[in-house]
């Protein structure tokens, strides 16, 4: 019973102000709920992004994004880009920094990636050229 209510705060955070699914609800899950899929990496300027899909309980992919930057970075900065038309535009969502070298966006509210949206993780470090994955 707190799980299923925890859930629905967070189902109804998200739906707030995150990602909201085709039917009109959006589900929260974290790491611990799901069981890892799969990734995308992109890396640049020795900075590597990374898109980590997760399958959840509902049978459905979400994602959290992650950036390690090279031995001599700070300031990382790691987001997703929510698509509703493909990547044509975007809008970031569950922006996270860190002042060391690396960081990732919560664990605990994977963000939904159900039809219509396409997901990628973008971030940087230290002033180094933004890098995304490969929409998801």
């Amino acid at each position: 019973m707190k799980k299923t209510i925890a859930r629905i705060a967070i189902a109804f955070a998200v739906a707030v102000g995150g990602v909201v699914a085709t039917s009109g609800t959006a589900s929260a899950y974290g790491t611990g709920d799901c069981t890892y899929s799969k990734q995308r990496t992109a890396s640049g300027s020795g900075d590597t992004v990374i898109l980590q899909v997760w399958r959840c309980p509902d049978g459905h992919d979400y994602v959290k994004g992650i950036i390690s930057g090279s031995a001599s970075a700070s300031r990382a900065r790691v987001w997703l880009d929510d698509s509703i038309n493909g990547g044509s535009s975007w809008t970031a969502r569950q922006y996270t920094t860190n002042s060391s070298r690396s960081t990732q966006t919560p664990q605990n509210n994977l963000l939904y990636d159900g039809s219509p949206h396409k997901v990628r993780a973008c971030g940087d470090t230290s002033g180094h050229r933004t890098i995304c994955s490969a929409w998801y």
